[in-house]
């Protein structure tokens, strides 16, 4: 299990937008982010090909010339970031829009991944569809996925255990990531519903002291520790998570990721696409890999 306590303040986020109206809620919590961790801003822009008669003529005969779209996004891009302080930059890729993040996230390994919305797809559709789901599956960075308008920093994180690596893996990110934060540590009692405690009036213990291990096993500092709250749910996982979230008033939902084969992402869902799905806050997608556990 990752047994990372330090601080893991990024120093450069990268935003997938077209800056379109509806990618404001994603425009300004990058913003928000990079400004709470003083970290650089690449928005990246992926266009599945040429859009004008201009750029057609353009890419027919090999030329790579800086078309009126691009003049006017980096001309939004400086106006949206002035007097702020960041260091905000634009990245302009060509293809899928998938390849095109995983490709600009290569050359990016340090950075915070953060979702907007592309042009032809809904916001809706990008975030929880394909698209996101395989960067979950494939990017080795954080991945977050921006519902909500942003009114400050995050204040209320709930991170989804399991008691597996991906949710330790997970849990020691979102602390690095958020040092001075508190955070809910949610664990669901599967299939139980009411009156499930009184019928097993050891459960409820059973769960708490087995949360306790898990974070003595994550490696946190005696502080990073008592920023933690434990809380146990009953239900379904996505059922008990989605209602912890809205009774609380929950900003984000931090979940950790399990690779999973080709095979198995098209046959077969997972709860962190459920999640995904249906929870109205913003989520942080953290996947393991062999260096994290």
């Amino acid at each position: 299990m990752n047994t990372q306590t330090d601080s893991l303040t990024p120093q450069r986020l990268l935003l997938a937008s077209d800056l379109c109206q509806r990618c404001d809620r994603p425009l300004d919590r990058a913003k928000q982010l990079a400004a709470e961790w003083q970290a650089s801003l690449k928005v990246l822009m992926v266009r599945d090909g040429p859009g004008s008669p201009e750029e057609v003529s353009s890419w027919l005969d090999g030329r790579n010339t800086v078309h009126a779209f691009e003049l006017a996004a980096r001309a939004d891009i400086a106006e949206e970031f002035a007097g702020t302080g960041i260091d905000a930059t634009l990245q302009v890729v060509r293809g899928d829009v998938s390849e095109g993040i995983l490709g600009a996230a290569a050359a990016m390994t340090d950075a915070v991944v953060i979702v907007g919305a592309s042009r032809e797809e809904t916001f809706q559709h990008l975030l929880l569809g394909s698209t996101a789901s395989r960067l979950a599956q494939d990017l080795a960075q954080p991945l977050l996925v921006v519902r909500q308008r942003t009114r400050g920093r995050y204040a209320r994180i709930v991170v989804a255990n399991d008691f597996g690596d991906a949710a330790g893996h997970a849990l020691a990110t979102a602390v690095g990531l958020f040092p001075l934060n508190r955070f809910t540590l949610m664990h669901v009692l599967e299939d139980s519903g009411p009156g499930f405690t009184e019928a097993h009036p050891g459960a409820l213990p059973a769960a708490l002291e087995r949360s306790a291990r898990f974070l003595d096993n994550c490696g946190l500092s005696a502080t990073a520790r008592a920023r933690i709250d434990v809380v146990i749910g009953h239900g379904t996982v996505a059922d008990a998570i989605a209602s912890h979230v809205q009774a609380a008033g929950t900003q984000l939902v931090v979940l950790g990721v399990h690779p999973r084969s080709a095979l198995s992402r098209v046959f077969m869902g997972s709860i962190s696409d459920e999640l995904l799905r249906r929870l109205p806050c913003d989520t942080l997608l953290v996947r393991v890999t062999e260096d994290s556990v």
